[in-house]
């Protein structure tokens, strides 16, 4: 196997998996709503991801990365946006119902598009892959899949192990509190660093 798709597959599972506002949400969500009613936040998730493969794959990341206002600017928009989904599921108590409101199909659809670390993954492998004898929309395709299916896995695992410990806790409002806490300090993390 080519030893420039090995790193782009290791790091694409780094990245995928690792804790970040994409798998802390959907832990959060799966624990208070289980993992089948999060799945269309999950869903939204995915394909916004691959609505941010098509943009690099088209050219738009170079524009992004080179544009430090607009990088600013995303990180910006990424982290109100994940505070208010937080923050919504923080307020709504035992209302399920506020919580499904906030973990839909179209608010996991801006998770990926708004995030910077997102952009700057997907870049960073097409620069790791980029001597690695495939034509560009061959490049294009594989990092797509490579990503997507990361996202699928992962994404799905945070989701399942977050429904997992709702159960195993009743699902009490204090775990996923807790969860969503610790999103919202990461996200204040990013925002500084």
């Amino acid at each position: 196997m080519n030893s420039s798709l090995m790193g782009l597959f290791l790091f694409a599972a780094f990245m995928t998996g690792s804790p970040g506002p994409a798998n802390l949400l959907m832990f959060a969500g799966s624990s208070r709503l289980g993992f089948i009613r999060s799945a269309r936040f999950l869903i939204g998730m995915i394909i916004g991801k691959t609505l941010v493969n098509l943009a690099i794959g088209l050219g738009v990341g170079a524009f992004v990365s080179d544009e430090s206002l607009i990088f600013t600017v995303l990180k910006v928009l990424s982290s109100a946006f994940i505070v208010y989904v937080a923050i919504g599921s923080l307020k709504s108590g035992e209302d399920h119902q506020a919580d499904l409101a906030k973990f839909t199909f179209i608010n996991g659809l801006f998770v990926h598009p708004l995030s910077p670390k997102t952009w700057s993954m997907i870049l960073l492998a097409h620069s790791q892959i980029s001597d690695s004898g495939f034509d560009y929309p061959v490049r294009v395709l594989i990092i797509w899949a490579t990503f997507t299916c990361g996202a699928i896995i992962f994404h799905s695992s945070w989701g399942v192990a977050g429904s997992f410990i709702g159960k195993a806790l009743n699902q009490n409002l204090w775990v996923s509190r807790v969860v969503l806490f610790i999103t919202i300090l990461f996200v204040i993390w990013f925002l500084i660093s």
